[in-house]
């Protein structure tokens, strides 16, 4: 049979596809990329927050038009398991809901839906890359146990649980083994990392060995609780040259008020000096966060706390999201809603405040000669990434003018010349 996969959503969602086709390929389908060619269409969806939903049911639906009427529609993800019976009721065509803690079964589900005696079995080493770029997410751990007061990820993933450390290292193995340059390091929180598994291996650990299996490919780490960030951490960023000082630190704000009504771990104080430490040990990192705003009861002085913050510490790139109302999470009975015109203007102010900062941080890299990832070609530049920018346009990207041609995978050496706002520029040294 043969099947197409849309993957919604984060990097996790992602890696979830990849293993699932990785699954039905093992037992003999065949993968294809256009809808039209699938006899069984999975689309892994996103239920996150309201703009993620709506763009998981537009997919379905347009799915639902496109595909051939003999196709099976199989919905997965973290809408299928949030929002199971209301997908049932609302989207008949829909032919098969698989929630996220059933993919283990889904072998056996798409074999009853099939009425076929294939025995198909879970295994993360059978994943199938999705993507041609050279670099690729590496998941170690699965669900939250942070319960913030705004999030529904404990509510359709569970509780935090760290991945054995032994398939881990045997998928880093098996990635670089394909030729993968840059190994991207996630789960909702990789600073947990093995607490609940081990007495002594913990991130730590875990991103030395990880480090030392090639020293030429690159890893990138992902979703550090600020709090949870070690002297030790910090030193093993230093102590491996392969390990990219990029410090993605996802505080959400800075107002401790806020942070208590949001059940965040930590404080303004805390965030502060583990960001100050990073800075003096490594005075090269780049610096990531997000932020949420018109958190309820969020007034104009904790809108303030958060501009002196951003103007403080000078991230290099920031994730700006207005506050999302999620039933059956802490926050959704709070009151005092923020208007969403109101929410919005902040989060447009905090974006024009960010891109100064940006800007005049990219244009004291202008003349520095970064180690560049090529990525991308449009016929007239090349377009990659250095150890400043996350995969997936999360943060920007490097623009490239080359005399000589380029393949996509090489990694080339590249003086910048300008600067943007999220962007640089600079020419090949080939």
């Amino acid at each position: 049979m043969k099947i197409g996969m849309i993957s919604l959503g984060c990097a996790k969602n992602l890696v979830d596809s990849e293993w699932i086709l990785g699954m039905l390929k093992k037992d003999g389908h065949e993968i294809v990329g256009q809808i039209q060619e699938a006899d069984a269409l999975f689309i892994n969806t996103c239920g996150f927050i309201n703009d993620a939903k709506k763009e998981s049911i537009q997919t379905i639906l347009e799915a639902i038009q496109q595909k051939k009427e003999s196709t099976y529609l199989i919905v997965i993800g973290c809408l299928a398991k949030r929002y199971k019976e209301e997908l049932q009721k609302e989207i008949p065509e829909i032919d098969l809901i698989i929630g996220v803690d059933e993919y283990e079964q889904i072998g056996h589900l798409l074999n009853q839906l099939l009425h076929s005696k294939l025995s198909t079995t879970w295994d993360i080493n059978d994943r199938v890359l999705t993507s041609y770029l050279p670099y690729a997410y590496l998941k170690i751990g699965e669900g939250c146990s942070n319960c913030c007061a705004y999030c529904a990820i404990p509510l359709i993933r569970g509780p935090y649980y760290s991945y054995p450390k032994e398939n881990i290292l045997k998928e880093a193995h098996h990635l670089i083994n394909m030729g993968i340059k840059e190994l991207v390091i996630i789960a909702q929180d990789t600073t947990r990392y093995g607490k609940d598994l081990y007495t002594n291996y913990f991130l730590e650990d875990l991103l030395e060995e990880i480090a030392q299996i090639n020293p030429n490919v690159y890893i990138r780490l992902l979703y550090l609780y600020p709090d949870r960030i070690t002297d030790r951490l910090i030193q093993i960023f230093k102590k491996y040259d392969n390990i990219f000082p990029y410090f993605d630190i996802p505080i959400q704000h800075s107002s401790d008020v806020l942070l208590k009504a949001m059940n965040r771990t930590g404080n303004r104080k805390i965030y502060l000096d583990v960001i100050q430490k990073i800075k003096k040990e490594i005075p090269q990192a780049i610096l990531r966060t997000t932020i949420i705003v018109g958190f309820p009861n969020e007034t104009e002085q904790d809108f303030l706390d958060i501009q002196e913050f951003l103007k403080e510490v000078e991230f290099d790139h920031v994730g700006i999201f207005t506050y999302s109302n999620e039933e059956n999470t802490k926050a959704y009975e709070l009151k005092n809603k923020i208007p969403k015109r109101i929410a919005n203007q902040r989060k447009k102010e905090l974006l024009l405040l960010q891109q100064k900062i940006s800007l005049k941080k990219n244009q004291n890299r202008i003349n520095q000669t970064h180690l560049v990832l090529i990525e991308d070609y449009d016929g007239n530049n090349y377009y990659g990434r250095s150890y400043v920018y996350a995969p997936d346009d999360v943060d920007g990207k490097v623009i490239i003018k080359s005399k000589k041609k380029l393949f996509i995978g090489d990694e080339v050496l590249v003086k910048i010349t300008k600067a943007y706002a999220y962007d640089i520029e600079g020419e090949a040294q080939v």
